[in-house]
């Protein structure tokens, strides 16, 4: 007997509804995965750096990475992922009037270019010039003492675009449990809480003080700032050139 037509229209319907829903299943599935390139939410910046390297470009302020790749962009805050948008899941662009959408002119981009190295090289001072906490010392401490001066007049300029802060550390002062010089009488600090790196010297601002020993997740993120600088310092000179 043949089945009624109705019947046989909506058991179309519900088979082709059930492959829809499979489709947008496979949809979603694929959408999460261009989104997260390697990386997810919780992971730490060095985490997303060694899985996906380095991003196509990155932004910081107030504390908030923005890592952009060229599948997706990564959102961090205090070291961790909090976002992760694929690069085809973000919005239209909103239509601009030609005034809106017209480029900046050299003077904004040389304003805005040296704003940005400006920001990144005073959050470079705040992590290279943290103070360390001195005990008083006394005359059974045993304190070793160095310099005269703790460091050296001068400085070298680092290279911006490719030094890695993390193999130009040096820590002289860990055999020492206190260590001081002529100039801090009555002072010592621990001398595993310090260290001496020449490729952020450039940025000590008192030398009449030691200083802290940068902890793990500090040192990438002043070699990320330094890639901003360096980018920030060739796109300045371009412009110059440019306006010659």
């Amino acid at each position: 007997m043949n089945p009624d037509p109705a019947f046989q229209s909506a058991v179309h319907n519900l088979r082709s509804r059930r492959a829809g829903a499979a489709l947008m299943c496979v949809a979603g599935l694929l959408l999460t995965a261009a989104a997260a390139p390697g990386s997810s939410v919780g992971d730490t910046y060095q985490q997303v750096i060694a899985e996906n390297g380095n991003p196509r470009s990155q932004v910081a302020a107030a504390g908030v990475r923005i890592l952009n790749y060229p599948d997706a962009t990564i959102k961090i805050k205090d070291n961790l992922v909090i976002s992760i948008k694929a690069a085809g899941a973000q919005q239209q662009p909103v239509p601009q009037s030609p005034a809106a959408a017209a480029p900046l002119s050299p003077e904004a981009q040389v304003a805005a270019l040296k704003k940005q190295q400006d920001d990144a090289e005073a959050r470079v001072r705040s992590l290279v010039n943290q103070p360390v906490s001195p005990v008083e010392r006394t005359p059974e401490m045993p304190v070793t003492i160095f310099g005269p001066p703790w460091f050296h007049t001068g400085a070298t300029t680092p290279d911006f675009n490719d030094v890695d802060i993390r193999k130009t550390r040096e820590t002289p002062y860990d055999p020492y449990e206190y260590v001081s010089t002529e100039l801090n009488p009555g002072l010592a600090w621990v001398g595993r809480e310090l260290e001496f790196n020449p490729m952020t010297k450039f940025f000590y601002t008192d030398r009449s003080v030691p200083k802290k020993k940068l902890t793990e997740e500090e040192m990438p993120e002043i070699n990320g700032l330094y890639r901003i600088i360096g980018r920030c310092e060739q796109q300045l000179g371009q412009l110059q050139a440019l306006a010659r």
